[in-house]
């Protein structure tokens, strides 16, 4: 708390724009730019480099929300009255303060990221420590969680990146293995869901019972996500089979095909399911969408309007 409070002191000495520099820092972790980091390694430039980055991002999710369902620790203002946090950082940091899920993702995108490609770039691995820590800073800078919290966040970001590396090796070196990771990875997620469900929520000082709501809620969200990446995984690898690796032109049409394909999906396809009136599956369903979409359908899109326009050049047709 010493730490946080010398930190204050120090947001509250610096221009506005510093601060915002910091909140928009922090705000991106959170934002579709840093999802669509993989996406892009995934649809224009390497399959198997964008899986080890999306799967990285969603153990991470998925842990770091069950980590803050079972130990429930409240965010700093909240355990001692001294610390202020920023007005702006309060809108993302609702519910339980351990481990920050803001840290935890830009480790496991930046630090996927810069792991995939340190072999092209030896700059990729110091820059991805880099940006995780500034990430981690700006959580603490902005008062919305303490050292702790960011150091247990990049951590599990960091154990995130080398797990999903090994999952993704393991499941190539062997015929049927990716069945077996995915059938896993959907056993897990009834499973967890099921957790999240009946387990007691302990009253927090402090904390609403609505913000002990949404955290459930963003653990939906990130279950949602999971089983819809490994099934999407599969099934493109099983049945479309494209090939990442294109010039500039070609990507960017994919890129803003993929867009268009995604968030169908997400808003369209997953509307009806909020007509049930519980926000909890909708939730999970439009995540599950969103990834499945990005993963398989996308690709299959762009094979399939290739294919059709190398025809039309082919014939004149």
């Amino acid at each position: 708390m010493k730490y946080l409070i010398y930190l204050q002191k120090l947001r509250e000495a610096f221009p506005a724009p510093v601060t915002q520099l910091f909140m928009l820092i922090s705000d991106f972790v959170v934002s579709p730019g840093l999802i669509a980091l993989p996406c892009v390694v995934y649809w224009c430039l390497d399959k198997r480099k964008g899986a080890h980055i999306l799967f990285s991002f969603g153990f991470g999710a998925v842990l770091n929300n069950l980590i803050k369902i079972c130990v429930c620790v409240p965010r700093p203002w909240l355990r001692d009255t001294r610390i202020t946090p920023h007005e702006s950082a309060l809108e993302t940091a609702t519910g339980y303060s351990f481990p920050s899920g803001h840290t935890q993702s830009a480790a496991s995108v930046f630090g996927s990221l810069g792991w995939s490609y340190r072999e092209r770039f030896g700059w990729a691995v110091p820059v991805a420590a880099v940006l995780t820590a500034v990430v981690a800073f700006s959580r603490c800078l902005l008062g919305v969680h303490t050292p702790q919290d960011v150091i247990v966040g990049m951590a599990l970001g960091v154990f995130c990146v080398w797990l999903a590396g090994q999952l993704v090796t393991w499941a190539d070196a062997g015929e049927g293995r990716d069945t077996a990771v995915t059938i896993v990875a959907c056993v897990l997620t009834a499973a967890a869901c099921v957790f999240v469900a009946v387990k007691p929520y302990p009253a927090v000082a402090g904390l609403s019972a609505e913000d002990q709501a949404l955290m459930a809620l963003d653990t939906y969200k990130a279950l949602g996500m999971f089983p819809g990446a490994f099934l999407g995984w599969w099934a493109e690898r099983r049945y479309v089979r494209f090939e990442a690796r294109c010039d500039l032109r070609r990507g960017m049409a994919r890129i803003v095909l993929g867009i268009a394909v995604v968030v169908a999906f997400r808003y369209v396809l997953a509307w009806p399911v909020s007509l049930i009136g519980n926000e909890a599956a909708f939730e999970f369903v439009k995540n599950f969408l969103t990834t499945v979409a990005a993963v398989v359908v996308a690709p299959l899109a762009f094979t399939n309007l290739e294919a059709r326009i190398a025809e039309v050049s082919r014939t004149g047709e």
